[in-house]
């Protein structure tokens, strides 16, 4: 073989082989270092306005890279969650959930995944959370939603049945309520909460003025 021809050859592979790297490994550490780097300079630095926060996470998300996104997104979102739980108007409560779906929403459109589930849930959380804070029906629509999807990819995980209990409460659905509840007691009879929480429910609509005609 001519020795022009395997210089080639071995240049051309030697290229590859670093592309692989580049693409397979240093570009997910890389995306990861800079939000890393993002969440520890919140603590030197703290955002300024909400939109300071936003570019300053969308910096780290934004990184191109083949593999990582869905778990940063997660941070993201826990992240989020943390500061709507800690208290905001409900404009920017807003602005937040808003803004993380513009994240969320592209992994969840693909319909699968190996923390879908957790996905779906954490998104049902978000929402919940903001409907407590902001009384928005929306969110606690939405919440249901993500609830239910994350219930029927796995029917007995506890996680999305104990955010459907919550959720069916506050928007005040007896009838799902207590077909939930019978299902976690039925998976977990000794649970006392939900024996209690589904009575101190039951009381509170029974106990409700009737609507006005």
């Amino acid at each position: 073989m001519d020795r022009t021809y395997k210089t080639t050859i071995a240049v051309v592979l030697s290229l590859c082989v670093l592309a692989v790297a580049a693409y397979g490994s240093y570009l997910p550490m890389r995306k990861a270092q800079i939000f890393i780097g993002t969440l520890q300079g919140f603590q030197s630095k703290p955002p300024t306005s909400l939109q300071d926060l936003e570019t300053r996470l969308s910096v780290g998300l934004d990184y191109p890279s083949p593999i990582g996104q869905e778990e940063l997104v997660r941070n993201t979102a826990n992240s989020i969650l943390g500061l709507i739980q800690r208290g905001t108007d409900a404009t920017t409560t807003a602005q937040l959930v808003a803004y993380l779906n513009t994240y969320y929403d592209p992994i969840l459109a693909r319909g699968k995944g190996m923390s879908f589930g957790q996905d779906l849930y954490l998104e049902g959380v978000v929402n919940e959370v903001a409907f407590a804070q902001t009384g928005n029906q929306n969110y606690l629509q939405s919440s249901i939603n993500y609830y239910r999807t994350a219930n029927e990819l796995g029917p007995n995980r506890p996680q999305p049945l104990y955010g459907l209990f919550d959720v069916y409460r506050a928007a005040g659905d007896v009838t799902n309520t207590q077909a939930v509840a019978n299902k976690l007691l039925g998976n977990w009879p000794t649970d006392q909460n939900i024996s209690s929480a589904l009575a101190q429910f039951l009381m509170s609509v029974k106990a409700a003025p009737a609507p006005k005609k």
